[in-house]
């Protein structure tokens, strides 16, 4: 390799390292450039200075990336005429391009030597046109070159023409474009790298044509890379006072926020779908699969609220005597039988009704249709009595259904809830009625109903304040002497004495019957103390219920309550009825064993009525019966005679039971009664009923 003596040193140096030497020394930015491939082969220092390059880095890019319009400008002015040793020069002012940031006026001078392989093209900057001072104007470009380079988002210029003018370190960043790509300043590469990374790179491409054939358009929208990525890309219009001159591109790295996004749609979604199966779980009968009583209650509100002219009927029903199939043939049977019922009215109804279990046993449908409601109760009660086997044994269902329609049946401005009672009020009027059958709603219905609740809240007042009181009638021996007063309670409501046919029972059905009884019994003892103390063999009759005997403390209860009165339990006879032996239970039995102990005696009243037989007697713990009114009553002259009463007569007396003959109003019976043996005689042959004793 050949050298050279570098003046005032007296050293050999190398012609390239001596060549480099003289480059940088330079003040101003020198390029030498292949002028048949137009790329920079060699620069100095300042040269990559000047437009923003790191040492070597302008190696090999083309020359039009720094001097974008270099060629337009290279004949203005013209060229200067060829120095004496050959070389011509040219002189001429254009734009240069800083690498990723702005572009300012350069004064170009291009050398080209004889017989070389290269030019000489030296650059020195000079004052753009502008009313701004240099130092100002530098100061605002250093301050938006500030600003573009902090943004979180990757920002791309693109000029009217299609090629990139200008972009930030966050867009390389963000697109992992090296700067050795950048450097090139080859648009074609960069897109390249851009268009290979996306998931559907042409859609990329027909947004970005789609925009520059609107240049005033705005868009925003979303890219999917090919590796999860997400960037929200916004394109705006770069103007030039009122002249689209290009394109601005910023890009935001949104993954992370569209992950969260999207965990939290899965997340709404799996929310969703939970809701849904806890609003079926809420509204569904787990065992039938019908709706449940929440859905019969919001679908006949929102049924009853539409205002589309249609009639709304509502079908309840309740199986008659469930409680016995769970009793006898065990509850996995009555649960096979529920679900054949809920498969039965399905058949008989239209999909667009609704059925639902509202209870155990208890069942409902909503009519939306203009079929006949009577048409479709008759289609289910016949359905349903068809057995049902299950585990080899045919079941016969039988029910009893309530029928009430919103026209028909109710007041205009009645609500939903009102339909519906009227429905549960004709329910039960067919079950009182017969069983197996339907009801329509009828009025007097819910009169008998209001009625019903009046006597009850009567009632429960009259038991609280002790306005129900005993009057008594007595009872005579043969021998016509009064031997023993019953007591009968009675109840003035409203004014009006009410029958104890009527309160009794229903004092029965609210449990108001075992402090009525405790009442009547303290009253009694009291009223009919000093008579009974005359004579031992008197005695006080009251009445008892079953629910009272069936209490745990009655037996006790009842014998202090003569304790108190100072009354014999010898003198007391508790009269009851026959259907009480019925089914006897045993606690009952036990509790008048345990009074018969004590000395209280058992009266079976209305014998001859109920359901005993005469051969259950003798296995009864009761001390004497009384004779039914009806038998009496068709006993009007001497001649007549009843086979039956001497009958009950004669075995009462063979199992030693005492014999009293109730509603005794002639003496033609009186007398029968004692011809046959009688013991006792009551009736108003002798007296009405009396306040006191």
């Amino acid at each position: 390799m050949s050298s050279v003596i570098m003046p005032g040193l007296g050293v050999r140096q190398d012609p390239v390292e001596y060549q480099r030497l003289m480059l940088d020394g330079m003040a101003f930015a020198v390029l030498l450039v292949d002028p048949g491939r137009q790329r920079i082969t060699a620069s100095n220092a300042a040269a990559e200075q000047l437009f923003g390059y790191g040492e070597g880095a302008l190696a090999d890019v083309p020359l039009g990336t720094c001097l974008p319009s270099w060629n337009e400008d290279l004949s203005v002015p013209p060229a200067t005429p060829p120095t004496a040793d050959g070389l011509q020069r040219q002189v001429f002012t254009t734009r240069a391009q800083r690498f990723g940031g702005r572009s300012f006026v350069v004064e170009v001078h291009v050398a080209s030597p004889p017989r070389s392989e290269f030019w000489v093209v030296s650059v020195r900057t000079v004052n753009d046109d502008t009313s701004e001072p240099p130092s100002q104007l530098q100061e605002l470009v250093s301050l938006l070159n500030a600003t573009l380079e902090s943004t979180a988002d990757g920002l791309l210029v693109v000029g009217a023409d299609g090629r990139i003018t200008g972009i930030n370190s966050r867009f390389a960043e963000l697109w992992r474009i090296p700067s050795s790509v950048l450097a090139t300043h080859d648009d074609a590469a960069v897109m390249g790298l851009v268009l290979q990374q996306l998931s559907d790179p042409d859609a990329f491409f027909a947004k970005v044509q789609e925009l520059y054939a609107e240049p005033w358009a705005e868009s925003l929208d979303v890219l999917h890379f090919l590796d999860g990525r997400v960037f929200e890309r916004f394109s705006r219009p770069q103007l030039l006072a009122d002249t689209v001159v290009g394109r601005v591109w910023s890009f935001r790295d949104i993954t992370t926020r569209r992950q969260a996004e999207l965990e939290a749609e899965r997340a709404l979604r799996k929310l969703r779908k939970r809701a849904r199966e806890l609003r079926k779980l809420a509204y569904t009968d787990p065992l039938t699969g019908l709706g449940n009583r929440a859905l019969f209650n919001d679908a006949l509100e929102a049924a009853h609220s539409a205002a589309d002219g249609k009639d709304l009927t509502v079908l309840l029903l309740d199986l008659d005597d469930f409680k016995e199939v769970n009793d006898i043939h065990g509850h996995q049977a009555g649960d096979t039988m529920l679900v054949e019922v809920a498969r039965r009215l399905g058949a008989c109804v239209r999909k667009s009704d609704i059925i639902a279990r509202i209870g155990g046993d208890e069942f409902v449908v909503i009519l939306r249709s203009t079929e006949d409601a009577d048409e479709v109760a008759q289609r289910v009660v016949d359905a349903l009595k068809v057995p049902v086997e299950i585990d080899g044994v045919a079941l016969r269902p039988s029910i009893s259904l309530g029928i009430a329609s919103r026209y028909a049946d109710c007041c205009p401005d009645s609500g939903a809830s009102d339909l519906f009672r009227r429905a549960d009020i004709a329910m039960y009027e067919a079950k009182r009625t017969g069983k197996n059958r339907f009801v329509r709603f009828q009025p007097p219905m819910m009169e008998a109903l209001l009625q019903k609740s009046q006597l009850q809240e009567s009632l429960r007042r009259a038991v609280d304040h002790h306005d129900i009181y005993p009057v008594y009638q007595s009872v005579q021996d043969r021998a016509g002497t009064i031997v023993q007063y019953e007591a009968l309670a009675r109840w003035t409501w409203e004014g009006r004495p009410c029958p104890p046919s009527v309160f009794i029972p229903e004092a029965e059905n609210s449990g108001l019957i075992v402090e009525l009884g405790r009442q009547i019994l303290t009253r009694a003892c009291r009223d009919t103390g000093a008579w009974l103390a005359e004579d031992a063999g008197r005695s006080l009759a009251v009445n008892v219920s079953g629910l009272q005997i069936a209490q745990t403390d009655f037996a006790a209860s009842t014998l202090a309550t003569l304790r108190q009165q100072d009354v014999s339990p010898c003198q007391l006879v508790l009269e009851v009825t026959e259907h009480l032996f019925l089914e006897p239970d045993v606690h009952v039995v036990s509790e008048l064993s345990a009074l018969r102990s004590a000395g209280v005696r058992i009266a079976l009243d209305d014998f001859g009525t109920g359901y005993s037989s005469f051969g259950q007697l003798q296995a009864l713990p009761v001390d004497a019966v009384k004779l039914d009114r009806s038998f009496i009553d068709k006993i009007l002259t001497p001649t007549n005679r009843s086979p039956i009463v001497e009958s009950m007569i004669a075995l009462a007396h063979t199992l030693g039971l005492e014999v009293t003959a109730e509603g005794v109003e002639k003496q033609v019976q009186a007398d029968y009664l004692h011809g046959l043996g009688c013991d006792r005689t009551q009736g108003f042959l002798y007296g009405n009923v009396a306040p006191a004793i």
